[in-house]
């Protein structure tokens, strides 16, 4: 017997599961038990479960990066930079801890930093106690297209996310993500 992807149950089009189908490929001789260790491995929980994590992701990403630059014309990426630069004492961080916050090379930081300083969103300013290093600072203008992009980013999570959740399920879902992210993965 060999498989074959199948669409899933409830109208997921993203999800196939695999199944056996009866009359395809029957096992040789040389397929003791009919299945490879690797087909074996592709029912597992644990792959299905990441694969819902990383559909999930990408599909809030792509709504609420989409909406952002809809409503308040900016991209998720400068959206992410004026969040962790606006929450930063002073709102101002260094390019190399910025780099950390957005998983970014320091290349990819210098460019999309560059593109937010043309923008008028941030500026660069010189570390008085450390001539290597470069703060990113918000502008009042980054502020306040910040505040504009919080408010819409609150509506989308609520849309996309939140409405789907109860109260017991978003609370299940924070502490298994706390848990996932103490261990240090």
């Amino acid at each position: 017997m060999g498989t074959a992807t199948i669409p899933a149950k409830g109208g997921d089009q993203d999800r196939g599961e695999v199944r056996p189908v009866e009359g395809a490929d029957q096992p040789g001789e040389d397929q003791p038990g009919g299945t490879c260790g690797v087909l074996d491995q592709m029912s597992d929980d644990r792959i299905h479960l990441m694969g819902l994590i990383v559909r999930t992701h990408r599909r809030l990403t792509d709504s609420l990066g989409r909406e952002l630059e809809q409503n308040v014309g900016i991209p998720l990426v400068f959206f992410d930079v004026l969040i962790h630069v606006g929450g930063a004492p002073e709102n101002r961080l260094t390019m190399s801890r910025l780099s950390a916050d957005v998983a970014l090379t320091t290349g990819g930081v210098t460019r999309l930093v560059d593109r937010m300083v043309e923008a008028g969103l941030v500026a660069r300013e010189n570390c008085p106690s450390d001539r290597r290093s470069i703060y990113v600072v918000l502008t009042p203008q980054g502020q306040a297209v910040l505040e504009r992009a919080v408010a819409a980013h609150i509506d989308g999570i609520d849309r996309h996310l939140v409405a789907h959740l109860g109260d017991g399920d978003r609370a299940a879902l924070e502490l298994a993500l706390n848990k996932v992210l103490d261990a240090g993965c």
